[in-house]
């Protein structure tokens, strides 16, 4: 009996050591059934092109890997605070893990006078490289028999009203199941996709949701990459929908990016993604909207995303292409949101130069004023 002991013993230690921690069988199921499941669903995405370096009509990013910032000699990593120091030239995943908020990363340009730097220096680091998106598996505690699969998107810039280095997008897929076993044999029953500080939710058969077969289509806004379900101009009126205008009408190219599967927690700077572990910004530090970005795993969807799901509109407001008036009033309503945060991100450069125009075309309207001729006009023809 002894000789039977020792051989299970062995057998046991030997499947032991063949097996790895990202292969082992989970609560969520296992590795290769959470990329199957990742991978059925994984949205395309559809971006408006360009007909040329630096033409503005066009999206000038793309979803990329973040392996294309990491161990980049353009980027810095700083410390916040008294003259924000550097504190490595290109930062790894592991120099990242465990920074906080007192820490950002910087990339070369200045992110509220963009010019064409940034997206000269995406297109000579992206050159020919997959575009890609991180999905990852979150679920709620209060919602046990809910999982949804979301879907995280890394831009380059934020080349919108509220300009910003870096920029991270998602949507996410929700399933009425508790494993991702139990997921891989239904249908999802809706979708949710981020905007701005809110979103937009579909049920899986309505026929408001674009589909390549199991894949959701997304229409990223240029610029802002807000994500929509059609091509459209929308309005946004406040905080969760934006304050501007969002446009994906011309968006007609096709992107199919690589997935790759995010855990949800990393515990060691030498583990895979151990840049979920900086919880710092991911672009230059700035004042309100035109500060960077943090990751992914901040944000509150990663760990609630059933709330965060149920909080969503079940629709955005479409600018009408129809009725001239309304086109032009709505326009006027665009230019005006534009002109604003122009002068907005003015201040931010340099004050003195904003109050100085400002002052000079206050004179010059001063004297205008001046110069006219008021009189009492006949009320009647």
């Amino acid at each position: 009996m002894e000789w039977r002991r020792l051989a299970a013993a062995l057998i046991m230690l030997a499947t032991l050591l063949g097996s790895s921690p990202v292969a082992a069988q989970g609560a969520d199921g296992s590795n290769v059934e959470t990329r199957e499941l990742a991978e059925r669903y994984a949205p395309v995405v559809m971006i408006a092109p360009q007909d040329g370096p630096c033409d503005s009509d066009g999206e000038a990013f793309a979803p990329m890997s973040v392996d294309l910032i990491l161990d980049n000699p353009d980027v810095i990593l700083r410390q916040a605070g008294l003259g924000d120091p550097v504190v490595e030239r290109a930062p790894s995943a592991a120099s990242l893990f465990g920074r906080g908020e007192g820490f950002y990363l910087d990339f070369p340009g200045l992110s509220l006078e963009p010019g064409c730097v940034y997206e000269s220096d995406f297109r000579a680091d992206s050159e020919g490289q997959p575009s890609v998106v991180y999905a990852h598996i979150a679920t709620q505690d209060d919602a046990p028999d809910q999982l949804a699969v979301q879907y995280w998107l890394y831009w380059y810039y934020n080349d919108w009203n509220n300009k910003h280095e870096s920029d991270w997008e998602f949507i996410q897929v929700l399933f009425d199941a508790s494993t991702v076993s139990e997921a891989l044999r239904e249908d999802p029953v809706s979708v949710g996709y981020a905007q701005h500080e809110g979103g937009e939710r579909s049920s899986w058969t309505d026929g408001q949701l674009l589909r390549d077969g199991t894949r959701p289509i997304v229409f990223p806004s240029t610029g802002s990459h807000g994500s929509y379900f059609e091509q459209a101009a929308f309005l946004g009126r406040n905080g969760t929908q934006g304050f501007g205008c969002d446009t994906t009408t011309e968006n007609t190219r096709e992107l199919r990016p690589v997935v790759e599967v995010l855990p949800t927690v990393v515990s060691a700077a030498t583990d895979d993604y151990a840049w979920l572990g900086f919880t710092g910004r991911w672009g230059e530090r700035g004042n309100g909207p035109f500060n960077g970005p943090t990751g992914p795993n901040t944000k509150p969807q990663w760990e609630n995303p059933i709330d965060w799901h149920n909080d969503l509109r079940a629709s955005s407001v479409i600018i009408p292409g129809g009725d001239e008036t309304n086109v032009a009033v709505l326009s006027t309503f665009c230019n005006v949101v534009d002109f604003g945060a122009n002068q907005l991100r003015a201040f931010q450069v340099s004050p003195t130069r904003l109050l100085v125009s400002a002052a000079v075309a206050f004179i010059a309207l001063r004297l205008l004023v001046q110069q006219t001729e008021w009189s009492v006009s006949s009320p009647t023809p």
